[in-house]
């Protein structure tokens, strides 16, 4: 397998939820050859900081993919709201609504 590297695209501020903050990432993923002819899509990504360095959610000490939440804090909600107009913009490309002015 060869390496890819993933270019991000976006990458939101930081929000901390309990004592760690979590950004949004999206960033490039790549579709294995025999599923849609090698083009590269775009995902989402939750990272947290620990130690002044990001990391991946599923390096969460609590991370489990079984979980609904993935192990991950429940208020991750708040993020995804936030950043929702983006994710939707990036991914689904669907135009970013204007702020009403008055």
């Amino acid at each position: 397998m060869e390496t890819v590297t993933q270019q991000i695209h976006y990458t939101s501020q930081p929000i901390k939820i309990g004592k760690t903050y979590w950004r949004l990432v999206i960033k490039e993923r790549v579709a294995y050859r025999n599923l849609e002819e090698d083009r590269k899509h775009l995902c989402t990504e939750y990272q947290w900081n620990k130690e002044g360095q990001w990391l991946p959610g599923s390096k969460w000490p609590a991370y489990n993919i079984n979980d609904t939440y993935y192990g991950m804090p429940r208020q991750m909600s708040k993020l995804y709201d936030r950043e929702k107009d983006m994710i939707d913009f990036f991914i689904h490309g669907k135009p970013i609504a204007q702020e009403r002015l008055f």
